[in-house]
């Protein structure tokens, strides 16, 4: 009796510790998961969010690219951060809407750990990596105001950005308003538009409507048989919010085509992505 208790709980630990990186997926990303950090490293970690040390240790890693937050500056000024103040994690202060990026280029994110790391305009991140077409960025584009000509403004600044470092192929523009991200595609077609949705059944709406490229949606939010449909209609899904090890797991088994993850290490891992004593944002292309 004994023996009979001990080989059934062997076969059920067995059937039931799959590893995440022989799951059979399916998606549009050729079968694959590209994995994103959220912010860099990811808001538990103890690198700062948005800042350069942040990223470059996500990327070194092994990423695939990295999520960031983006807000324009009065003279428009694409700048990485996440709150609309400067006060809120930098030692300045003022709305950014308001300010000019000299007014802005000189302070330092807040952190317990990493000192002297100043906030960055999306220029200067693109412009320190040595070859940014190696990865993807996903640019989760804040607003300040909502109205045409604010739209028409800050679409022509991502534009310019995208365009100026040749990324189209590169960048995945997040946002929660489809008119906006339809400014964006009437500047340049190609580009790929996410709606950040709260709503899957509306968000996917959006997508077909619009023609966009994605949606992106909380992992709380979001099912298997939701991402499948979205497949269905050739839309890519981003999943985020994914915090631990278990629901970067039960994402997974979503089989979205894109993950943004506060815990890329595992992600990274279980994929074998990981880079261990890699150099500094290594040529993947060498």
């Amino acid at each position: 009796m004994l023996r009979f208790i001990f080989i059934f709980f062997v076969i059920i630990t067995v059937s039931c510790s799959k590893d995440p990186a022989t799951f059979h997926l399916e998606n549009l990303n050729n079968n694959e998961i590209g994995c994103f950090g959220h912010a860099g490293m990811g808001f538990y970690s103890p690198y700062p969010v948005n800042s350069w040390p942040g990223f470059e240790s996500c990327l070194n890693r092994g990423a695939d690219g990295t999520e960031m937050d983006i807000h324009m500056t009065k003279d428009s000024v694409l700048v990485i951060t996440h709150s609309s103040n400067l006060q809120d994690n930098t030692s300045c202060s003022g709305a950014i809407k308001d300010l000019n990026w000299a007014d802005m280029n000189n302070c330092e994110v807040q952190s317990n750990f990493f000192k002297n790391s100043k906030l960055l305009s999306l220029d200067e991140f693109i412009e320190k990596i040595p070859h940014p077409k190696n990865y993807t960025f996903t640019w989760d584009i804040k607003l300040s105001d909502f109205n045409t000509e604010y739209y028409g403004v800050y679409a022509r600044a991502i534009v310019n950005t995208i365009n100026k470092y040749d990324l189209n192929e590169h960048v995945f523009i997040e946002n929660p308003f489809a008119d906006f991200l339809q400014v964006i595609k009437d500047k340049e077609n190609n580009t790929h538009l996410f709606v950040l949705a709260e709503d899957f059944e509306e968000g996917l709406q959006q997508v077909k409507q619009h023609d966009f490229f994605g949606l992106s949606m909380h992992t709380n939010k979001v099912t298997a048989e939701q991402v499948e449909q979205a497949h269905s209609n050739n839309v890519r899904v981003t999943i985020y919010g994914v915090l631990t090890e278990k629901e970067n797991y039960a994402a997974v088994e979503k089989c979205p085509d894109f993950m943004q993850t506060d815990d890329i290490n595992y992600l990274l891992k279980i994929f074998q992505k990981y880079n261990s004593g890699k150099g500094f944002l290594y040529d993947v292309t060498k």
